[in-house]
């Protein structure tokens, strides 16, 4: 490591699609190692503690803009040198080759990849190369208020629960409170609707003579968008959208599906018990949402090493034990995920929490293109989703377009 190192440390404060960096301001960026993290200062400061030579900045930039901010600085050769994404931005930065291939820094510094949920090294591998580690992640999960629950005599979820029984409770929780011909309490929020057609069986697309074709005429397909739409249209059992006043931590929603990236917000809930849950089984199992963030380090640093050293004291399994003893995600490592959970500090089941991961988690494609195209299928399942059109008709339309955009892909050799 060279004798003096200058790094400047952005962190990004996220929760959904809030991105943002922690700071102050730059040094000249000639002389800076830069780092985007992912809200973890204090592991940062104890970097600094045990590799003095190496000095620690923090910095804040606006939020949403930060791939493309990251992108534009590579172009322009001022890029961090060590950067947190989510799993999702992953194809659209590692697309560019501007990302430092790790799996022969891994190999030679026998980094333990066993102990990762393969899952999450798979969120991170972009065309058969690794170019970034996790350093926490976990999947769609289920919290429940049991005041709820106890006050209108339902029983709480098990880990062999299926949608069918959360339709059931979501119905009985359902309540008009006060008799004046609308909801109090809702039954459930159901997030997006990706773990529902997994786990009833059917895919967004399938791999069809070398090539990526539409899998929405699926029935299954239809099956699950029928159930997740009846949630709002024929059983009422969940808020219109939006509806901002019906929320969980407001003890208006019975069922939330959401992750453990909730913890940090739910732990400050007074007002009522709550507890968590597996995902309700559908007929092809339990199959769920992946939900990540990691670090990758940018080809054209100066320090490669340097930059290597700082990803891995980030991603070692005494850092990711800090950041979950903080009541954060899920550690990326097995065996850290199962020591740090449970605490026995807290009165709520987080084991359900490394459960989860030992279901079929699942990724969207790696490609560039396919947030872009998931973005365009989801506006046309929206007709049904606000009332304008049947499923059937929504999801006829939505084929057309993801066949239609995929054919261009390949016509016009779009980078996959």
């Amino acid at each position: 490591m060279p004798s003096f190192v200058r790094l400047g440390i952005v962190a990004a404060l996220a929760a959904g699609t809030l991105w943002g960096i922690l700071s102050v301001h730059w040094y000249p960026a000639e002389e800076v190692l830069t780092m985007w993290v992912y809200g973890s200062p204090q592991e940062a400061e104890l970097y600094r503690q045990q590799h003095p030579e190496v000095r620690l900045r923090l910095e804040v930039v606006p939020g949403r803009s930060v791939v493309q901010k990251l992108l534009t600085g590579m172009d322009a050769g001022h890029a961090p040198d060590i950067c947190v994404l989510h799993w999702r931005q992953m194809s659209q930065v590692a697309s560019t080759g501007q990302l430092l291939p790790l799996d022969d820094l891994v190999r030679r510094d026998q980094i333990n990849t066993g102990d990762y949920y393969p899952v999450g090294l798979q969120a991170y591998t972009y065309h058969d190369t690794l170019y970034g580690i996790p350093v926490k992640g976990s999947t769609i999960t289920c919290f429940y208020n049991k005041d709820l629950f106890d006050r209108y005599d339902v029983s709480y979820p098990t880990d062999d629960w299926t949608l069918d029984d959360f339709l059931a409770k979501a119905q009985t929780l359902t309540v008009d409170e006060d008799q004046d011909g609308l909801p109090d309490v809702y039954g459930c929020t159901p997030y997006d609707i990706a773990s529902y057609v997994w786990s009833m069986g059917g895919d967004f697309l399938r791999w069809e003579n070398g090539r990526y074709v539409s899998n929405l005429d699926d029935p299954r397909v239809a099956q699950a968008v029928q159930f997740y739409v009846d949630l709002y249209f024929k059983h009422k059992v969940s808020p219109p959208r939006p509806m901002s006043t019906f929320t969980f931590e407001a003890g208006r929603i019975a069922i939330g599906i959401m992750g453990p990236w909730m913890l940090p917000t739910f732990q400050l809930l007074d007002r009522f018990e709550w507890d968590a849950a597996l995902f309700p089984q559908g007929p092809a199992g339990r199959q769920t949402r992946y939900a990540s963030v990691g670090f990758t380090i940018w080809k054209g640093t100066r320090e490669p090493e340097v930059a290597w050293d700082v990803l891995k004291h980030m991603i070692s399994a005494e850092a990711t034990t800090k950041m979950a003893k903080l009541g954060s995600d899920l550690p990326p490592q097995r065996s850290v995920a199962r020591n740090t959970y449970p605490r026995a500090s807290t009165p709520y089941e987080e084991e359900v929490f490394v459960r989860s991961m030992d279901y079929n988690v699942r990724l969207f494609p790696q490609e560039l293109w396919w947030e872009d195209l998931y973005r365009r299928m989801l506006d046309e399942l929206d007709a049904a989703l606000t009332g304008r059109e049947s499923v059937a008709e929504a999801l006829a339309e939505a084929h057309q377009v993801t066949n239609t955009y995929l054919q261009r892909i390949y016509a016009e050799e779009i980078p996959r």
